[in-house]
């Protein structure tokens, strides 16, 4: 695997993407090069008021959206428009759905190209309800959310139909509650032990080292490659599509310690694990009773704290 850090040379896919845009300049590389004739992008459905998955054939389609913090049904998704992929496709997933994917994808003599995202835990789209409702916002009222994007680190930002805007900075108050509340997490989240997936073709993270949290205010994409990957980013930093730096192992396990051990610590869990499970499923009275209001989210967040010092 090759590890580097780096961002796209054009200024605004790298100023929108959520950092350094490398993986939106990959999607572009391969449909205007006609190596892959499909690859998907997201688009906010706001009377469903979640993101979903679309299949595009030309780039002029893709939405630059920044990240996606809400889970999102991509291997249901790419298995229901099988028959409407044309010349290979290019994906992006979680790391967890990668191999799902690939074997989808080569049971159907599908080419495919993936690209995976460092992961430290999805959120349901109840969660982001929740997140509104924290705000003092009607779910209703809303017409887009983005997270991220426009800058590095940027945040969300949610547009309301009466043209409101409201933003609040990447991983703030309150998102910080309901996320690490762990109510909102598909239960795979809640066991996984994967930042990374070796089986895609690049992965791309956050570089949250010190010389870019204290300098980078546009973006910088960490970039592990193999397979087909390594290929392909090399061909686009000599064209000078990419402008990329070497970096290690080392490198990218200090970039994103935090996750790495709260996967770790979160392993040593699993009785308190399959107990949020069950707090957090759907119907759930624990659910409906501790998420009713600000007061009560920060009183199971105590409870979760006494329970893991006993489990």
């Amino acid at each position: 695997m090759t590890y580097q850090i780096g961002y796209s040379k054009e200024k605004d896919i790298r100023f929108q993407a959520s950092s350094g845009g490398v993986g939106t300049a990959i999607i572009k590389y391969l449909l205007e090069s006609g190596r892959y004739g499909t690859s998907m992008t997201f688009v906010f459905n706001a009377e469903e008021c979640r993101y979903e998955p679309k299949l595009i054939y030309d780039f002029s389609d893709y939405n630059n959206c920044g990240s996606i913090y809400q889970d999102t049904d991509n291997i249901g998704f790419i298995k229901s428009a099988v028959k409407e992929i044309r010349n290979g496709i290019v994906v992006t997933c979680m790391p967890c759905q990668v191999a799902a994917v690939r074997s989808l994808l080569d049971r159907n003599n599908i080419p495919s190209f993936i690209i995976s995202l460092c992961c430290s835990g999805q959120t349901t789209v109840e969660g982001t309800w929740l997140y509104y409702k924290l705000l003092g916002i009607d779910k209703k009222d809303v017409c887009n959310i983005q997270y991220r994007g426009n800058g590095w680190p940027s945040g969300i930002r949610i547009k309301l139909k009466d043209g409101t805007e409201v933003y609040r900075d990447n991983y703030t108050y309150p998102w910080t509650l309901m996320h690490k509340s762990q109510l909102y997490r598909p239960k795979r989240c809640l066991y996984c032990k994967e930042k990374t997936n070796i089986h895609s073709d690049v992965t791309l993270a956050d570089p949250w080292l010190k010389e870019f949290m204290e300098n980078d205010k546009t973006g910088n994409s960490f970039i592990i490659s193999n397979h087909e990957g390594e290929t392909v980013v090399k061909e686009m930093e000599n064209k000078g599509l990419l402008v990329l730096r070497d970096s290690d192992e080392k490198e990218f396990v200090e970039s994103q310690l935090g996750t790495i051990e709260a996967k770790v610590e979160s392993s040593k869990h699993k009785a308190l694990n399959r107990m949020i499970a069950g707090m957090g499923r759907e119907g759930s009275f624990y659910k409906k009773v501790f998420t009713g209001s600000e007061t009560m989210l920060k009183s199971h967040m105590f409870i979760m704290r006494m329970l893991r010092k006993i489990m």
